[in-house]
């Protein structure tokens, strides 16, 4: 690009000393009369007189404008340089923030407060500084001052959310998702957040239409949706069944089960309100869900849904539902439960030997010990069976996949966390599929273990 401006010149050069020789040839002559002046010369003085009178001309306009601009341009110039140290102040504070200099970071903020007239980047910085330095009414002021600036609302809220949390104040928390997601329903954290905050408290509809949302818009994936969406209508069925409504309690159980029926809590669900109008449709409901995700409370369901009483009548519907899942450990405890209720102890250690494997757990060892108490083998083998089972790997129970919290019993909600279907029956340390933690508001994260863990369906023996 150089070379090619220097060669234009030097062709513009060359041109105009051409046309300078040419006039020099032919000088010619000019005469003017005006009012009884004259002015004779010649055409080469006169136009260098008029390229003199346009150069004097366009300088004197110059110097008008600078003169007439000067008071602006000093005023834009101030003030560039007030918002170049505003922004200054602004990189400083937010790296402050960074650093967790909380007394350094509200300094610049206050600078940048007075320097710049965008007050929706330092109620930002503002916000952030009091959290660092604990005054949560600063905080908390500030991020209100946000939600009167539409493009800074969004964040407003997050951080009021945030705040919620920490106070416990459950329900304007929950207020403030549910604006959050209205502005922005296409976000994950908006919508995980808000879904657990609605099963939190109960809201089982308003969840639902938050998760449909959710799987609209691509947040929730397709299976991840069919598998919350059945837990929620198992929490709605027992509602409907509270409210003196069993129809629609039994629909919505049908419904949770045909989406989810290696779900635990949906096959149970469904069977407990089969039972008592019609005990065999509870049966096939047991033993399809156990072909999935076996549990000891589907085989107690299961033998109560048979109507058999005598215990050796009780052993061959055990094996037939164990029949349908034979290597898993629950299928053996089963058996091995019932032949110790019919007094076959032989038959009851065979099924605990194969649920032992090489190193039995907390419940095998214990039922060993009552075999071998009932059998009256001695009871030095009772005390060294019972002496194993404290030292034994811990046995299946309902854990929280997004806390590891143990629970005695299966609930929707994690009661240390907060996630709502995330409790599966496993061994710890064993999981099914489970999600990494969604983006949810650090602030919350930072001030409650209560997070957005949707949980993926689970494989056939960690599922909940």
């Amino acid at each position: 690009m150089t070379i090619l401006r220097t060669i234009i010149w030097f062709v513009f050069a060359i041109v105009a000393m051409l046309g300078a020789v040419w006039l020099a040839e032919r000088p010619g002559s000019v005469t003017a009369e005006f009012r009884g002046w004259r002015l004779d010369t010649s055409v080469g003085v006169l136009m260098i007189s008029v390229l003199v009178l346009i150069l004097v001309s366009v300088g004197g306009w110059l110097v008008y404008r600078w003169i007439v601009g000067a008071p602006g341009a000093l005023l834009e110039g101030w003030g560039e340089s007030r918002r170049r140290r505003g922004y200054r102040e602004l990189t400083q504070g937010l790296a402050a923030v960074a650093a967790g200099d909380g007394v350094e970071a509200q300094k610049h903020a206050r600078k940048a407060e007075q320097l710049l007239s965008e007050p929706a980047l330092t109620l930002l910085l503002s916000a952030q500084a009091a959290q660092l330095n604990g005054d949560r009414d600063g905080a908390r002021r500030a991020f209100t001052a946000m939600l009167d600036d539409d493009q800074m609302a969004f964040l407003g809220l997050r951080g009021l959310i945030g705040q919620s949390l920490r106070d416990g104040d459950q329900a304007q928390a929950l207020a403030h998702a549910e604006r959050a997601f209205r502005l922005r329903p296409q976000t994950p954290w908006v919508v995980h957040s808000l879904f657990d905050m609605q099963a939190q408290v109960g809201h089982w509809r308003a969840a639902q239409e938050t998760l449909e949302t959710g799987i609209r818009r691509k947040v929730v994936t397709a299976d991840k949706g069919r598998t919350l969406k059945a837990l929620l209508e198992v929490e709605r069925s027992r509602e409907a069944e509270r409210e003196g409504r069993p129809s629609d309690a039994l629909a919505l159980a049908r419904d949770a089960f045909a989406l989810a029926p290696e779900r635990i809590a949906v096959t149970r669900r469904l069977a407990e309100l089969q039972l008592t109008g019609d005990p065999k449709k509870a049966m096939k409901t047991i033993e399809r869900g156990w072909a999935l995700a076996p549990h000891p409370d589907l085989a107690s369901l299961y033998l109560d849904a048979s109507g058999e009483t005598e215990a050796l009548k009780r052993i061959g519907v055990a094996r037939r539902l164990a029949g349908l899942n034979p290597s898993d450990i629950e299928s053996h405890l089963m058996l091995a439960q019932a032949s110790l209720d019919a007094g076959l102890w032989g038959e009851a250690r065979r099924h605990l030997d194969s649920a032992a494997g090489s190193n039995p757990s907390t419940r095998v060892c214990r039922l060993m010990a009552e075999v071998e108490e009932r059998e009256q083998t001695g009871q030095d083998k009772v005390r060294a069976w019972l002496a194993r089972a404290a030292d034994a790997p811990a046995d299946r129970a309902w854990r929280c996949n997004a806390c590891g919290a143990h629970h005695e019993a299966w609930r929707p909600v994690c009661e240390s966390c907060g996630a709502f279907g995330t409790l599966q029956w496993r061994a710890p340390g064993t999981y099914g599929q489970i999600l990494p933690p969604e983006s949810v508001p650090s602030e919350a994260l930072a001030s409650s273990p209560r997070g957005s863990n949707l949980p993926v369906p689970a494989t056939h023996n960690t599922t909940s």
